[in-house]
């Protein structure tokens, strides 16, 4: 009666995520794991898509060969076992315990070769979980209140596997820790905390935290996905590295990387790989190089906030970025187009505290919805947003505040109508972004953490032919929209960068700019 329960739900548990996907692009299978004790497990048959009909609405690029795989399997959403098919395994100082088959366990470290569930529990203070099945193998590795640290190597190595599956149990907390200096055991580079080379899910209740001493957080040398869980990573290097995509549909993250980017997909290999793609979740960055940084990037859902070193979003080419052979006398051009390249968002609530620039990529910029906003950057070698190819809004919301050294605007390419206002002086960090109209109504505002003397605004409510008032600190402007893309001191030619001061003086696509 318990089990059937529990398969029961388990079904409706699946059904109702279905329900709530974030797009569908067709229809994918995955044989769900089961273990050599049984062959029974409430995740058991083939499963089916995840798909509820909801069409993709991020703009895809019809100039970049990036393949977008937006789909989540049943498998991915499962989070339930049965506990009698499992193998459980139980971890005290540096004695690994289990009755069960499918694994070895030598000097410290457990080696799973079969497909199946494995419960991992209890402390162990110097060793490794290996995972080197055969390629059509799946593995559910389920987290239960575990700690593992490893002094020499990744605490987690998916060696081999068709995928595999690490759910973290409800109302647990696990921790993984390494050293930080790696051994190589074999022709593989290892250098994350979870290190896998088969495709990888994260999904679950629990909570997961990691420290990577030596390199990277989480590393996937194939495709990366996350269904649901709390993630607190701090590294030296990537918080999430997936080499092939990175793929966010639900879960709440925490991460910091010292020297490296929050989360980052780029493939040097392979033209039609590296993207990170986001519909869900919450996204805490709190101190990165770069915040998220892929070839493509499309953001369809969920809350992003974060603070960068450098770029917020940067979209470049996982081999050699243009901005990359620039600045490293490579022979290239830092301003041009990469058609391989782009930015899409179509939906979310985005909080970015750039220190280079917000939005950066190296091809197009796409937005046809969400909230936006952008602090940064305050030197004048970057801006707000920066493109090589155009930057098109037809829909959604967004404020920048940035220098007006790089500054640029939406492309006239655009359907929403936007502006750009520099100002003849900067302003003072925490000092509120005004927009009104001419009854004096608000139409939007934003303080920004950094000083700025820039502004980008773009929203549905900006209608063609009304003035507004755009007021920051004791500055302000009376702008009259007349033309799609409304600017002073500004000409967008494509991705060309033509910054400079804008001093209230030119009158640029029908803008009437009185700086009072």
């Amino acid at each position: 009666m318990r089990r059937g329960y529990k398969h029961v739900l388990s079904i409706i548990i699946i059904v109702a995520m279905l329900l709530t996907g974030c797009s569908s692009g067709g229809t994918t299978t995955d044989q769900v794991p089961t273990t050599s004790s049984s062959s029974t497990t409430s995740t058991a048959t083939n499963e089916s898509s995840t798909s509820n009909g909801k069409t993709l609405t991020a703009t895809i690029s019809d100039t970049s060969t990036i393949v977008v795989n937006t789909e989540f399997t049943a498998s991915d959403l499962e989070v339930g076992y049965e506990e009698s098919a499992a193998t459980m395994i139980t971890f005290d100082g540096s004695n690994i315990e289990t009755l069960d088959g499918g694994v070895t366990v030598e000097n410290g470290v457990l080696t799973i070769n079969e497909e199946g569930t494995y419960v991992l529990s209890g402390n162990l203070e110097d060793g490794q979980v290996v995972i080197d099945a055969e390629d059509t193998d799946k593995v559910q590795l389920v987290l239960n209140g575990v700690s593992i640290a490893c002094s020499n190597s990744a605490p987690i190595y998916i060696k081999n596997a068709d995928k595999v599956f690490i759910t973290l149990a409800e109302g647990t907390e696990n921790t993984l820790t390494d050293g930080s200096a790696y051994v190589q055991s074999d022709e593989n580079t290892v250098d994350g905390v979870i290190f896998s080379k088969a495709d990888l899910t994260f999904n679950g209740e629990g909570t997961l935290s990691i420290t990577a001493n030596y390199k990277h957080g989480i590393v996937a040398k194939n495709e990366l996905s996350f269904t649901g869980g709390t993630y607190n990573i701090t590294a030296i290097k990537d918080a999430i590295n997936g080499n092939e995509g990175v793929k966010v549909k639900a879960g709440s993250f925490t991460l910091s990387a010292e020297t490296g980017n929050g989360i980052s997909a780029k493939n040097s290999e392979d033209t039609t790989k590296g993207f990170v793609y986001i519909c869900g979740g919450e996204i805490n960055i709190t101190n990165c190089v770069e915040g998220i940084e892929g070839t493509a990037i499309l953001v369809e859902g969920g809350t992003i906030n974060l603070t960068s070193q450098d770029d917020g979003f940067n979209a470049s080419n996982g081999s050699n970025s243009a901005s990359n052979t620039f600045l490293e006398g490579g022979g290239g051009n830092a301003f041009e187009n990469d058609t391989n390249c782009y930015i899409s968002i179509s939906g979310g609530t985005i909080s970015i505290d750039a220190s280079g620039d917000g939005i950066d990529s190296n091809g197009s910029l796409y937005v046809s919805g969400g909230s936006i906003y952008v602090s940064g950057p305050s030197e004048s070698g970057n801006g707000g947003l920066d493109y090589n190819g155009t930057a098109d809004i037809t829909g959604g919301t967004i404020v920048v505040a940035g220098s007006t050294g790089m500054a640029q605007g939406f492309s006239d390419t655009s359907t929403q109508y936007s502006l750009l206002n520099n100002f003849s002086s900067t302003v003072a960090a925490g000092t509120e972004v005004i927009l009104t109209d001419a009854d004096g109504n608000v139409i939007i505002s934003f303080t920004p953490n950094k000083q700025y003397q820039s502004v980008v605004i773009s929203t549905p409510e900006l209608v063609n032919g009304q003035t507004y008032t755009l007021t920051c600190g004791e500055q302000t402007a009376d702008i009259t929209l007349s033309s799609i893309v409304t600017s002073n001191g500004q000409q967008q030619m494509g991705g060309q960068r033509m910054g400079g001061q804008g001093m209230g003086k030119q009158n640029k696509d029908g803008m009437e700019d009185k700086v009072r």
